[in-house]
């Protein structure tokens, strides 16, 4: 009841599509941003192999956390 779901994506279209559906599904968006590794919530960031490739080649990786909605 009480889920977090921490998203990242190099995928702009895909990211701007996941906000809404959360939105529209009643999740809470807590923290959104479109270059993650430019951002204050870099710290603690564990970076997937994908995401590295992608920053290395200067591509921003964007991140949300959504909680859950109460049921």
């Amino acid at each position: 009841p009480k889920g977090e779901l921490h998203f990242k994506t190099d995928n702009d279209q895909l990211f701007d599509f996941s906000i809404e559906e959360l939105k529209e599904a009643g999740w809470m968006i807590s923290m959104v941003t479109r270059d993650l590794h430019n951002s204050e919530y870099v710290e603690g960031n564990v970076m997937t192999e994908y995401e590295e490739k992608f920053a290395e080649r200067g591509k921003a990786i964007n991140k949300l956390i959504a909680i859950s909605p109460k049921k």
